[in-house]
């Protein structure tokens, strides 16, 4: 099977286990669709809903971070 991408492999796996077929971003290590476009919020509407979906996590989540437990990602 060919490549999609001439770019170097992602390295996300799929939601059925198989490797990403889409190339990384050029100084990132994931393709756009796995995170290699994502650069955190940048508006202050932004910021603060990032900020209410982590204290909704750790109240849903005591001793989380304890554990090492991170959110789960949507995308995949």
């Amino acid at each position: 099977m060919q490549r999609r991408s001439s770019r170097p492999p992602c390295g996300a796996h799929t939601r059925r286990g198989t490797p990403c077929q889409g190339g990384k971003i050029p100084g990132r290590k994931r393709c756009k669709w796995h995170g290699g476009l994502s650069t955190g919020p940048r508006t202050e509407a932004g910021k603060r809903k990032s900020l209410q979906n982590l204290v909704q996590f750790r109240t849903a989540n005591p001793g989380a971070a304890a554990r090492g437990d991170q959110p789960e990602e949507g995308c995949c």
